[in-house]
């Protein structure tokens, strides 16, 4: 994973284009408007199973990242572990970033 993912994140919270909590984001996915679901690596095993559950449920793409909680709330603002992108543009690049 790029250095350039978490403030990447940042980016789509700044822009409107990211939602967090795990009832928001299996909300967005069951809508159709996540087009990528993340999970911090400390987040709770039941919580991420969870939100793998609904990824895969609705065939949004997921990844489990390797920032703590406290990495996500220092890109993005907010205290969370998992969190859905609502950008196919934001997710591509935050995929893109992910993979190199």
């Amino acid at each position: 994973m790029k250095p350039q993912f978490a403030p990447t994140l940042g980016l789509c919270m700044r822009a409107g284009k990211l939602v967090f909590g795990l009832d928001t984001v299996r909300a967005a996915a069951k809508e159709g408007k996540a087009a990528l679901i993340v999970t911090a690596a400390d987040l709770s095993e039941k919580s991420a199973k969870e939100a793998a559950f609904a990824a895969g449920k609705e065939g949004v793409p997921y990844r489990a990242l390797p920032l703590t909680m406290e990495a996500f709330r220092q890109a993005i603002g907010k205290k969370t572990g998992v969190a859905a992108v609502t950008d196919e543009g934001f997710a591509a690049k935050l995929l893109a970033l992910y993979e190199e």
